[in-house]
């Protein structure tokens, strides 16, 4: 139940939900003839609906979550026993596509993939399961391993946690795969908007990492122009996704795992 609940409660604060439910709430002011409230609900959801989109409120939600864990290079970073890399970011080859799908945070793949070559690790522990209502057959974990495989990283140096299915489960499980190595403390790898809560859960398991950020969508772009305050898709995702993972974090602050 809770991983339905924790697709369906972000909705209800990204900007697209809150427009859809002021509009609702105005149709019904509008049956009740109460034409003056429901211009003013409209008029809000409208607001809601263009500073949700704007560039400049998409950075500054995005990048203060982003700045909490900035990148580093990789040859600053400690040796570790293994590097940890979060799942989220591909797709099974499910009809009708007939290749993997790769995400925008492919990112995380490709920074795990540095740290080994550089000789950080000796192992990479690839966690992540499928959902639910998933219509693959291999777990994302595995598809990982394959990618990891086409670019030359020895099966033997990839250790595989594919039941997780969300960022607590992927401390909670990966802790025993780390076990199974002898991996003592990780350098744990995600998305930097991700990173906070990820750190967090890492830390609620019991496992000692260091933080690798990687897929950092937000660049300093200099002084804002009149573009940032236009309504752009894109800004509107980047809020929207922004906004889903303030929710995570304070859920996981009320169910204690973090």
């Amino acid at each position: 139940m809770y991983l339905y609940l924790s697709k369906i409660l972000p909705l209800f604060v990204m900007p697209v939900g809150v427009a859809l439910f002021l509009m609702l709430v105005a149709f019904f002011l509008l049956r009740r003839k109460r034409r003056h409230w429901a211009s003013g609900v409209l008029g809000l959801a409208f607001v809601v609906l263009w500073v949700g989109s704007m560039p400049i409120t998409a950075r500054s939600l995005y990048g203060s979550l982003e700045s909490r864990y900035p990148a580093v290079p990789v040859a600053d970073l400690p040796q570790a026993g293994c590097v940890v890399v979060l799942g989220g970011v591909m797709e099974g080859a499910v009809p009708p596509r007939v290749d993997v799908e790769l995400h925008e945070s492919i990112d995380r793949v490709f920074k795990a993939l540095e740290v080994y070559q550089a000789g950080k690790a000796r192992f990479i522990v690839v966690t992540g399961g499928n959902q639910p209502w998933s219509k693959q057959a291999l777990s994302e974990a595995e598809l990982i391993r394959d990618l990891l495989l086409g670019w030359g990283v020895p099966r033997k140096s990839i250790i595989l946690e594919g039941s997780s299915r969300n960022t607590r489960e992927n401390a909670m499980y990966t802790r025993n795969a780390m076990s199974s190595i002898n991996c003592q403390e990780a350098l744990l790898v995600t998305s930097a908007a991700h990173m906070p809560r990820a750190v967090a859960a890492f830390g609620a398991a019991g496992v000692s990492v260091t933080p690798v950020s990687t897929d950092v969508r937000v660049a300093d772009s200099g002084r804002p122009g009149v573009l940032d305050f236009l309504p752009d898709a894109g800004a509107l995702q980047m809020t929207s996704d922004g906004l889903r993972e303030l929710v995570g974090q304070w859920v996981y602050r009320w169910q204690g795992w973090n």
